[in-house]
């Protein structure tokens, strides 16, 4: 009866095991190389950002001294009287205009680097959101794949106590089902012969 109860006790605990989802180990390492590559991907887009907003940069840099600066100029050249020595009022010119190229240079710089900040964050916050997501679904399979072994183990250990192979989870089905209807049946015949002393 004890030896009943002992092997009872292990099969549920290997048909508990053995109903779990099976995860083969090498899901783990894939996975584990799938963030690996996540992880380049977000340094690849980070750089490609930086390289983007440089672009963007030099090419406001290159309108402010090609295109706004000459208009600019040619404003100011219209303003000035006609018999003003241009030699000799350059550095009082370049005063007041250099400034002003300045200024339009540094608002323009400051949209793009707003714009590059707000993307990046964006991009660092869905990232975050990802590594952790990755890092709870890496916890599940690295779990799953332990659980696994353990079933694996728990199957050698059952084979090695009853020096019989437990097979699928239809024969331990049908092993612990004969074993219940025969300790059901040997307990309701001790039942009855306990009644029966009684008398």
């Amino acid at each position: 009866m004890k030896n009943i109860h002992k092997t009872l006790l292990i099969a549920s605990c290997l048909l508990l095991l053995i109903s779990c989802a099976s995860i083969p180990a090498s899901t783990s390492t894939l996975s584990k190389e799938v963030i690996k590559e996540a992880n380049g991907m977000h340094e690849l887009n980070l750089v490609l950002i930086d390289q983007l907003y440089a672009e963007r940069s030099q090419r406001v840099n290159d309108f402010i001294t090609y295109r706004y600066t000459p208009a600019l100029l040619s404003n100011y050249e219209k303003l000035l009287p006609a018999g003003l020595d241009y030699k000799e009022e350059l550095p009082n010119i370049l005063q007041s205009v250099v400034p002003v190229i300045n200024k339009k240079r540094d608002s323009m710089q400051d949209v793009l680097n707003v714009e590059k900040q707000t993307l990046v964050k964006e991009l660092n916050a869905n990232f975050t959101t990802y590594t952790t997501s990755t890092a709870a679904l890496q916890g599940l399979i690295d779990s799953a794949v332990k659980l696994k072994e353990s079933e694996s183990n728990a199957i050698t250990a059952l084979e090695n106590l009853t020096g019989v192979s437990p097979g699928t989870v239809t024969n331990i089905d049908a092993r612990l089902e004969k074993l219940l209807s025969q300790s059901g049946n040997t307990i309701d015949q001790l039942l009855q012969l306990t009644n029966s002393l009684k008398k």
